[in-house]
């Protein structure tokens, strides 16, 4: 049984329907037919958002969630430009903890960000509890101390037995010195990780998803700009994101469902420092072809 069907009374037959999706509807004799299952209906919506005459019935869908398009709802380029180019990392925030309401409205903006074959199985996990947030951060940084170890003690093997150590090793070490001075500070109480910060969300996926690492990224940005039209700031922490994957204790403590893995990681809360301006950046290269 299709999981779409046609108001004949209310169609038109323009067959913007037939236009849009092939895999579902089709045009027999000038009038728009539809057979939607599960093998060929990828659950897009767009054939009911399209329809000019409400014709369109998908009963797998909230039809109550589709909602009128606003013809004139638009954003001037430079002002939006201007929002893009307003967000910061942050790294420092006030004390005041992020209402549930705000958090549940961040949550649910994730499911309208586009996902890969519109599969949807982007996750998130919310974490508030200061306890929770720093058994993750020193598993985070442990992991890292133990990384360095084993990269110092390969580093002296190669040059016990007079072998050239390769150039990437050289530079690999290089980059994760700054792990010790992150144990330093770790050791007088500051958090090198989440920076204290009251919320972290764990955006994580099946690792089955057509394109889970892009669906998680674009669902925390989508995140990190609506919060900020709620006076809230955001930093990605791309080393926790690193070390999730293969370090047990941090799996231990998130137990993520059976085949998923952590793609991205947002820091969230209310600011301490105020940005007066926009920063430069190098330009883009681009290929025009």
């Amino acid at each position: 049984m299709s999981w779409v069907t046609i108001d004949r009374d209310q169609c038109n037959d323009c067959g913007l329907c037939a236009v849009r999706c092939i895999r579902c509807f089709s045009m027999q004799d000038d009038e728009a037919t539809v057979n939607a299952t599960e093998e060929n209906c990828n659950l897009c919506g767009h054939c009911v958002a399209l329809c000019p005459t409400e014709a369109i019935v998908h009963h797998k869908m909230d039809e109550s969630n589709f909602l009128p398009v606003d013809p004139k709802l638009n954003f001037d380029t430079d002002q939006f430009i201007q929002f893009v180019r307003k967000r910061r990392s942050h790294r420092h925030f006030k004390e005041r903890e992020v209402r549930r309401e705000d958090l549940e409205t961040l949550a649910d903006v994730c499911r309208y960000a586009p996902t890969g074959s519109n599969r949807q199985a982007v996750e998130l996990k919310i974490i508030q509890d200061p306890e929770k947030i720093a058994r993750l951060s020193n598993h985070t940084l442990d992991y890292f101390i133990g990384l360095m170890g084993e990269i110092d003690a390969r580093m002296a093997r190669l040059e016990a037995d007079g072998k050239e150590v390769p150039e990437s090793l050289h530079e690999f070490h290089k980059n994760i010195l700054r792990y010790k001075g992150m144990e330093v500070a770790r050791e007088i109480g500051l958090d090198v990780i989440f920076y204290s910060a009251p919320v972290v969300i764990v955006f994580h996926s099946s690792n089955a998803a057509t394109t889970p690492k892009d669906d998680c990224v674009i669902a925390a940005q989508t995140v990190n700009m609506t919060a900020m039209t709620m006076g809230l700031e955001a930093c990605y922490i791309g080393l926790f994101t690193n070390a999730s994957g293969s370090h047990p204790p941090i799996l231990e403590e998130l137990k993520l469902p059976d085949g998923h893995e952590v793609y991205t990681t947002l820091i969230l809360g209310y600011p301490k420092i105020k940005f007066f301006k926009t920063v430069d950046r190098m330009p883009i290269k681009v290929t025009w072809e």
